[in-house]
């Protein structure tokens, strides 16, 4: 399920029940190895996606990647900007 009872969508839920995440986080610190594989991971998946999927379909995974991507970095540059106003 991507969303809750409630409508939140579920991407924390999802991320702590993958084994790649599980394994990279078991020791507490991430390296740049990881970083890499995990990287190469998710362009094999890409590649597989648009493999397979009709160009309608991968225009909206697309966008949808997109979307989170910039979701993702505006929250990274609200972290950053509460703490810069901390300080």
């Amino acid at each position: 399920m991507l969303f809750n009872q409630d409508g939140f969508f579920c991407i924390d839920e999802l991320v702590n029940r993958q084994p790649t995440f599980r394994k990279i986080m078991e020791d507490g610190v991430v390296t740049e190895k990881e970083v890499e594989d995990q990287g190469a991971l998710v362009i094999s998946m890409l590649k597989q996606i648009e493999a397979i999927l009709e160009p309608e379909k991968l225009k909206v995974v697309e966008q949808l990647l997109a979307e989170m991507s910039v979701l993702s970095a505006i929250q990274q540059y609200r972290e950053l900007q509460d703490i810069h106003q901390s300080l």
